[in-house]
């Protein structure tokens, strides 16, 4: 059994060093020429002994295996890199002797056999010379190794202690939200960032879902294609509209990671968010501005125009009606004569408040230019649009405007269906 283990042991430490020296390829045909030796050791066996079997495994494994083991150690580069190659180099170097001594300890220091240098250069005359039985120094090679690797060890734990002591500063030092949540979606960690965007402290956040943040801005497919998106394996990218702990939204570019395990199972998402609630209301106020009229807050006639392109399409595909009401001031050049253009721009705006205090909230109000506007009405009984008509003129007329007095309007009806 001793033999067997230690053949095996030499066999595997001579497929790694050749792995690492020469690659996968060249370390498989080394291992099968290995395999292929095996029966003459084993007749080696049958027409010998045991004794002499035990010296060629230790010479045609041993040796190599053990030397090539000391040569990678003696060049880190080989298996080391990075910043810990530095702090590791020396205790390599260590290493690297001790497999070299234990080389001639155990390779070429072997058991006194029938045939030669095993008959000279044995375990006996290294007795003879030193005065103690090879196998101590062997164990000595041993403890030396294995405080070396102990230091090893233990530099790496230092380096991967430090790498995530920086990573855990980077994480709360971050501006951007991070959020990591286990394969099925409960938080684990969330971030100083978080904590500020959100509302919501960690231990609030954690052991809950993501959805504690859902606004209600998005569709349910929304949110079952993301999902879709992450268990697929594949990196989420999008903008989501999110609620914070007191009610109010923000806006957040997500990106969304899943981390995989060696077998290419999920086992965490990490999420990260950058805050551009201030981009998004930036781009929403200049779309409002680009089609509302600044003085009475009503749609301009590029979105007027819009809507009745949207608003009639819809009607051809889906039967339905359009109904339009189109008005002006009276005389409005004489308003803006006698008062001056400010009191001209006061009956405007007067006037857009009333109409929007007679449509519903659902009909459509443009400024179509100067004094005339426009109301747009989908799926309306004619008649309804000719009871609002009414309702606005008859409102209007009756208005007491300032330092104006009374006013009154020129409208006409339509409808497309």
């Amino acid at each position: 059994a001793v033999f067997i283990t230690m053949g095996i042991s030499y066999i595997f430490l001579l497929y790694f060093a050749s792995r690492v020296l020469w690659g996968h390829a060249r370390a498989r045909l080394i291992l099968f020429i290995v395999i292929l030796g095996v029966p003459f050791i084993q007749l080696s066996v049958t027409t010998h002994s045991y004794l002499d079997a035990n010296i060629l495994v230790r010479y045609i494994l041993g040796i190599p295996g053990i030397f090539l083991t000391s040569y990678i150690f003696a060049h880190p580069a080989y298996v080391i890199h990075g910043p810990v190659y530095a702090a590791v180099k020396r205790c390599m170097y260590t290493i690297a002797g001790v497999f070299f001594v234990y080389g001639i300890l155990a390779g070429v220091i072997v058991p006194k056999g029938s045939f030669f240098p095993a008959s000279i250069i044995n375990e006996e005359t290294f007795k003879s010379l030193f005065n103690l039985p090879v196998q101590f120094f062997r164990a000595l090679c041993a403890i030396v190794a294995g405080y070396a690797i102990t230091q090893i060890l233990r530099v790496f734990k230092h380096q991967s202690d430090f790498h995530l002591l920086k990573l855990s500063k980077a994480l709360e030092a971050s501006g951007d939200t991070v959020v990591i949540t286990n394969a099925e979606g409960r938080i684990e960690y969330v971030n100083r960032a978080f904590e500020r965007q959100s509302g919501y402290l960690a231990e609030e956040a954690v052991d809950q879902k993501p959805n504690i943040l859902r606004s209600g801005e998005h569709e349910n497919s929304f949110y079952e294609q993301m999902w879709k998106t992450i268990l697929q394996g594949k990196t989420y990218q999008g903008i989501l509209t999110n609620k914070r702990k007191d009610a109010t939204f923000y806006h957040e570019f997500k990106t969304i990671v899943p981390m995989k395990n060696r077998h290419g199972q999920i086992t965490n998402f990490v999420s990260t968010g950058k805050d551009i609630t201030s981009r998004i209301l930036f781009e929403n106020e200049l779309a409002k501005a680009a089609a509302t009229d600044p003085m009475t807050g009503a749609a301009n006639r590029l979105q007027c125009n819009r809507w009745l392109k949207s608003a009639t399409d819809h009607a051809r595909q889906s039967n339905s009606s359009v109904a339009l009401i189109m008005f002006d001031i009276d005389d409005f050049k004489r308003v803006n004569d006698t008062f001056g253009h400010n009191a001209g721009d006061a009956v405007l705006i007067n006037t857009a408040e009333i109409v929007h205090s007679v449509i519903r909230s659902h009909d459509m109000f443009a400024r179509w230019g100067g004094e005339e506007f426009v109301i747009l009405q989908i799926d309306t009984p004619y008649e309804g649009t000719i009871a609002l008509a009414e309702r606005l003129r008859t409102k209007i007329e009756q208005t007491q405007f300032r330092n104006i007095g009374h006013i009154t309007i020129s409208l006409g009806v339509a409808q497309f269906d």
